[in-house]
């Protein structure tokens, strides 16, 4: 268990790292060539490297509950709010990271270098309206 609260410790630095250079924007984040293990179009691969504050913190969140859920154990009178926690990690991917994605909004989440880019749902209209 000391391995895994380490490697989530790695996490959480990493996280912390990447969303300040993302937020000053100093990222290396190319948004013209996904990698090739990327099955989505290159709109949303735009859309999540906007949303990587936000997909992050919801990831780091879910896996933080998952760890101290086993660590307090099923039987423990916090397990449900440790599990409350977790979902509200899920929530945020979910209910605020998406959006980023997909409509570029609400902008204050969004880092500022990309606050005026379109949303991955704008791009795919612009597109079809050029066909």
């Amino acid at each position: 268990m000391v391995i895994t609260i380490a490697f989530y410790a790695l996490l959480v630095w990493g996280y912390l790292y990447a969303v300040g250079k993302v937020w000053r924007g100093e990222s290396e984040f190319d948004g013209e060539h996904p990698p090739a293990f990327w099955p989505f179009s290159l709109a949303l691969w735009r859309g999540a490297g906007r949303a990587l504050p936000v997909l992050g913190l919801g990831t780091l969140i879910l896996i933080g509950a998952g760890i101290v859920s086993d660590l307090v154990g099923s039987d423990s009178g916090v397990y449900d709010l440790v599990m409350a926690v977790g979902f509200l990690g899920l929530l945020i991917t979910v209910c605020v990271g998406f959006p980023i994605m997909y409509y570029n909004r609400p902008k204050r989440l969004v880092p500022p270098p990309w606050r005026g880019d379109p949303g991955a749902v704008e791009e795919w209209r612009a597109a079809r309206a050029r066909r």
